[in-house]
């Protein structure tokens, strides 16, 4: 199962902290003034993980991973994986750190994927708001870019799919959290995970 802080080890601990739902990795001011390069979500809740799994058919994998991290944004919003929220859950914008990830359920809801039964959003890119979807029977990843019904790129497995992802864009920072390239390399293309 993937650590997420484990991947991010390269970048430096600067103004780190903790709130009750995420941890907040390497500050970067100059994006905003209380912007980070990687937040990584705490534990879902059992029961709602519970609950919207079983709602959603969602994976063991992915069911893993939320119990361990309940999304994420990474590399200032370069991937984001998704989370479940407690029904009527309150958004309290004007705190920060307190938000929440970005809720599964509705993600899903606002941009499915080209095949509702077969493929589940788990998370995309900031970039252009490319889908990274799991395939339910295959359990492989599949990125769909907007509009568009086959994918761009593709991962045996959630884990690989992560690894993968996270080694590449790390190169694409500096330690600091400093993003070295254009934008548009933050996506995936074919060569990055290979269609399978």
């Amino acid at each position: 199962m993937i650590d997420l802080p484990a991947l991010i080890t390269k970048f430096e601990a600067v103004n780190d902290r903790e709130s009750e739902v995420a941890f907040f990795h390497t500050h970067v001011p100059w994006v905003a003034p209380e912007a980070y390069l990687n937040i990584i979500f705490k534990p879902a809740p059992s029961d709602v993980l519970s609950t919207v799994g079983a709602q959603m058919k969602v994976p063991g994998d992915v069911l893993q991973l939320l119990a361990r991290h309940n999304g994420a944004h990474l590399f200032s919003g370069s991937l984001h994986l998704f989370g479940v929220l407690r029904k009527g859950q309150l958004l309290h914008r004007s705190e920060s750190f307190s938000l929440p990830p970005f809720n599964i359920e509705l993600e899903n809801q606002s941009w499915p994927p080209p095949d509702r039964k077969t493929f589940l959003k788990i998370g995309g890119y900031g970039f252009d708001g490319s889908g990274a979807c799991i395939d339910r029977e295959s359990l492989g990843i599949f990125v769909f870019r907007r509009r568009e019904k086959e994918p761009c790129a593709s991962w045996p497995t959630l884990d690989v799919w992560l690894d993968s992802e996270i080694h590449r864009l790390s190169a694409l920072f500096d330690g600091s959290g400093k993003r070295l390239v254009d934008g548009r390399l933050t996506l995936p293309n074919q060569t990055s995970g290979g269609i399978a």
